[in-house]
């Protein structure tokens, strides 16, 4: 019976002690995530050459091969296309011109 107390003791123990040394190993890997958070850009593209449900899987396809772009989302029905992106790698005339090569010119949003 001692012995079941004192492993669970040490265990309370390593696990107390433990707590912080997770949370100052996790600290820098959570900085630099919000840092590239903050680096990403976001831009709505026109594309008005999409007519068929078809349409947005290339679009989606040609925008993500763009290094940089993070995510693209695209409204069909809006005829659009939303892309997160790194600025410090990918632009805006970088990845219209994706679209475009892939048969689908775009231009962004109001413009």
């Amino acid at each position: 019976m001692k012995s079941k107390f004192f492993i669970t003791a040490g265990l309370l123990v390593l696990g107390i002690s433990g707590l912080p040394l997770v949370a100052t190993i996790a600290s820098p890997v959570l900085v630099s995530a919000a840092q590239a958070a903050s680096s990403e850009q976001t831009a709505t593209f026109d594309v008005p050459g999409m007519t068929c449900a078809l349409c947005p899987v290339t679009v989606r396809k040609a925008m993500e091969s763009v290094e940089g772009v993070r995510l693209v989302t695209v409204d069909f029905d809006a005829r659009t296309a939303t892309v997160v992106f790194d600025p410090s790698e990918a632009s805006i005339d970088s990845i219209a011109t994706a679209s475009e090569n892939a048969g689908y010119p775009a231009h962004i949003a109001g413009e």
